[in-house]
């Protein structure tokens, strides 16, 4: 279900992308990424009905400026070094289909950087 960014053809997936920088909220979603970063991780859009039943509820609450807290399959998604943490924990206890490759690059967020964003179609 999950391909790294080299492996991409055409422009059809969703995109978990670290967050390389430490901003503020509003200027990380305003400035703090952009598309097709080689070390980013996608999923075909063909894939999100089973994405989304096995990982819909992880990413459920991102952290918005505005407040709204619930994912935007559509839009920008940024989630903190602490909301990966819990993440990926709970991923691991879970174990959904694929967890292997998304842990081992969640693990990376927690570790090299400012969390991720997860950037919708």
């Amino acid at each position: 279900m999950f391909i790294p960014c080299s492996e991409r053809q055409g422009t059809a997936y969703f995109e978990f992308q670290y967050c390389k920088k430490d901003w503020n909220i509003k200027r990380l979603l305003e400035k703090g990424y952009s598309f097709w970063e080689k070390d980013s991780l996608l999923v075909h859009v063909d894939d999100d009905r089973d994405f989304f039943e096995n990982y819909g509820d992880y990413l459920k609450a991102p952290d918005y400026p505005h407040g709204t807290g619930e994912l935007d399959p559509y839009g920008v998604n940024y989630y903190t070094k602490e909301q990966t943490t819990l993440i990926l924990d709970k991923i691991k206890t879970d174990k959904p289909k694929d967890f292997e490759a998304l842990t081992a690059w969640l693990e990376k967020a927690t570790t090299d950087y400012n969390g991720f964003f997860f950037l919708g179609i």
